[in-house]
């Protein structure tokens, strides 16, 4: 952009982050206290500001899904959109430039140093911050608003820090004067229900072998796991669909529009307009379960055999 700290610190700095505007079902977590950057905005609010203030444009590229990678070059590093088929922005990073991460002033370094701290109270004031277990090669904390649907993340790594690993509150004291590798802000039910679709990687072709009479063998745990997941993802999509068509999440899990597999046993569980669970189980698999939940969901639900879950709209199986 002409003037990327002007553009992306300043208006923190000038203006602090202020009260954030809009539906309830608007993201809190902002880039920079910036309205324009958050994630769950249609792709061309973000393209119309780089449209008035930059002479550079996003370049994208196409994903799975329909989906697109959009970046744009800022002064720091890139901007990167995760873009779904819908055009909606799942996830917006500001990434530094880590081949050069010596090459801006010292006063520019201390604004971006601030504006880092002022992002940190803002979500402080929206989120609850989990720290990640603090890993002390590549420590990232994290806000999750009330709702579980939108989230926040500072991810550090250690090359641009000091090495500290002697405390929690020494580490905590050590990132409070870093520059994080990025900052991202995120839709997590829709971005973790785009990355469970995925493609997986071409397997290698077998090696041609005598035809021999077609014998259907019964499915393998792996196929049977597969068969829970599948059907969480649809379900997922079904809610997903729902929730941005009318604001609310779906109760009921016969109204919503999608195809089970034979044997696959689905309960939708603690939902409500405003978050959901959902629990896969299948007779052929006694004590194992896939979980899922996503929005507001007070006690999310855990896998049979080991009591597990993940982040919202992440689908999570018991081993």
């Amino acid at each position: 952009m002409q003037a990327p700290l002007a553009v992306l610190v300043g208006a923190l700095v000038l203006g602090g982050c202020g009260q954030q505007r809009g539906s309830v079902r608007e993201s809190p977590f902002t880039l920079f206290g910036r309205d324009d950057m958050r994630a769950g905005l249609p792709f061309r609010r973000l393209d119309e500001a780089a449209n008035k203030e930059s002479v550079r444009q996003y370049q994208c590229a196409p994903l799975w899904n329909g989906a697109r990678r959009c970046s744009l070059g800022i002064e720091t590093g890139l901007l990167i959109a995760i873009v779904d088929s819908a055009q909606r922005v799942i996830r917006l990073v500001a990434a530094r430039d880590s081949g050069s991460p010596n090459r801006y002033d010292v006063h520019g370094l201390l604004i971006l140093r601030d504006a880092v701290r002022d992002t940190r109270a803002a979500w402080d004031s929206v989120g609850t911050l989990y720290r990640d277990g603090m890993d002390a090669e590549t420590p990232q904390l994290r806000w999750l608003d009330p709702t579980h649907r939108w989230g926040g993340s500072l991810w550090y790594s250690r090359a641009h820090r000091a090495d500290v690993r002697s405390s929690p509150a020494a580490m905590d004291a050590a990132l409070a004067v870093s520059l994080p590798e990025s900052i991202t802000v995120t839709d997590l039910p829709s971005y973790s229900l785009w990355m469970e679709r995925r493609p997986p990687m071409p397997a290698p072709k077998p090696i041609a072998s005598p035809v021999k009479a077609a014998v259907r063998a019964p499915p393998t745990r792996d196929d049977l796991l597969t068969m829970l997941r599948s059907d969480l993802r649809a379900l997922t999509i079904a809610e997903e669909g729902v929730v941005h068509a009318s604001g609310n999440y779906e109760t009921q899990l016969e109204r919503l529009p999608f195809a089970r597999s034979d044997g696959v046993v689905l309960q939708l569980v603690r939902a409500t307009p405003d978050g959901w669970g959902a629990v896969a189980t299948h007779p052929l698999l006694p004590n194992v379960s896939c979980v899922v939940f996503a929005g507001n969901v007070p006690i999310p639900p855990l896998t049979q055999r080991e009591g597990r879950h993940g982040p919202p709209g992440e689908i999570v199986c018991d081993p």
